[in-house]
C-alpha cells in the first residue's frame, strides 16, 4: 500500500498581516495556523481509517496506515510544522509521540502474520527433549514434521504476498524487515537444533528445507519493490 494523501499548499503557506489587513499577533497567527493544521490532520487520520478497511487482510491495513502515518510523522518532522503544532497544542498532546504511538499499534497487528509459525516453532506440541538415540513414537514423529511443514509453508506463502506489498520510506522498511527477522529467525535457528539430529524422518532435510540464513534472506525480500 502506499500513500493516499500529499500535503497540499492550501493553508499551510497562509501569509498574515499583509498590506491592507490587520496584522494579528504573533501568538495569535500561530495558534489560528495550529488550530487549522490540527483539523487538517485530523480529518487525514479519519479518512486514513476508513480506507484501510478496503483491505480484507489485516495485516496489509496495519500495513497500509503504518505507511500512512510515518509519512505524516516524516513530514512533519521535517517542516516546521511540528514545532509549531506542538508549542501551541492546548491539550498538552505530544503529537510526534502520538504517531509513533499508532505506529507500534499497527505494527502489533502487522506481525499477527507470524503468530501461527511462531506457535509451531515453540515446545507446546512436542513437550519431550529427544536425544539423537530416541526412537520416537509415529504420534511425536508427525508432531515435529509438522512443524516444519507448518514454518515451510508460512514462509513461501507470505513471501509471494509480501513481496507485492510496498514500504517506499527505506529506513523504515528496514525496521519491519529487521522486526520480523529478529521475531522469526532465532527461534527458528532454536527449532533447527533441537531436532535436526532427531529421527524423526528416514530423511529429516525433506522438512528442514531452510537454513536460518535462508530464513533471514527470504524475510528481507519482502516489500522488494523498486522505488
Amino acid at each position: 500500500p502506499g500513500y493516499t494523501s500529499r500535503w497540499g499548499s492550501s493553508g499551510i503557506n497562509a501569509e498574515y498581516g499583509h498590506q491592507g489587513t490587520r496584522a494579528l499577533p504573533k501568538s495569535n497567527i500561530h495558534r489560528q495556523m495550529a488550530t487549522y493544521i490540527n483539523g487538517i490532520l485530523k480529518a487525514l487520520e479519519k479518512n486514513l481509517e476508513s480506507k484501510s478497511k478496503v483491505y480484507d487482510n489485516r495485516c496489509l491495513s496495519a500495513l497500509f496506515l503504518m505507511n500512512n502515518y510515518n509519512y505524516i510523522r516524516k513530514n512533519l518532522q521535517e517542516s516546521e510544522l511540528l514545532h509549531l503544532l506542538q508549542d501551541t497544542h492546548h491539550d498538552g498532546v505530544d503529537l510526534d509521540g502520538r504517531y509513533i504511538d499508532w505506529i507500534h499499534r499497527q505494527m502489533e497487528v502487522y506481525r499477527l502474520w507470524y503468530q501461527g509459525i511462531t506457535e509451531a516453532m515453540s515446545d507446546n506440541t512436542t513437550s519431550a527433549v529427544f536425544k539423537e538415540s530416541d526412537k520416537l513414537k509415529d504420534s511425536q514423529k508427525d508432531a515435529i514434521k509438522q512443524k516444519f511443514k507448518t514454518f515451510n509453508a508460512t514462509l513461501e506463502e507470505q513471501l509471494r504476498i509480501q513481496q507485492k506489498w510496498a514500504i517506499p520510506d527505506p529506513g523504515f522498511r528496514d525496521w519491519v524487515r529487521e522486526s520480523n527477522i529478529e521475531a522469526i529467525v532465532l527461534q527458528y535457528c532454536d527449532m533447527v537444533q533441537r531436532y535436526e539430529k532427531v529421527n524423526f524422518s528416514s530423511n529429516n532435510r525433506k522438512y528442514i528445507i531452510y537454513t536460518p540464513d535462508d530464513v533471514e534472506k527470504t524475510l528481507s525480500m519482502f516489500f522488494d519493490q523498486k522505488f
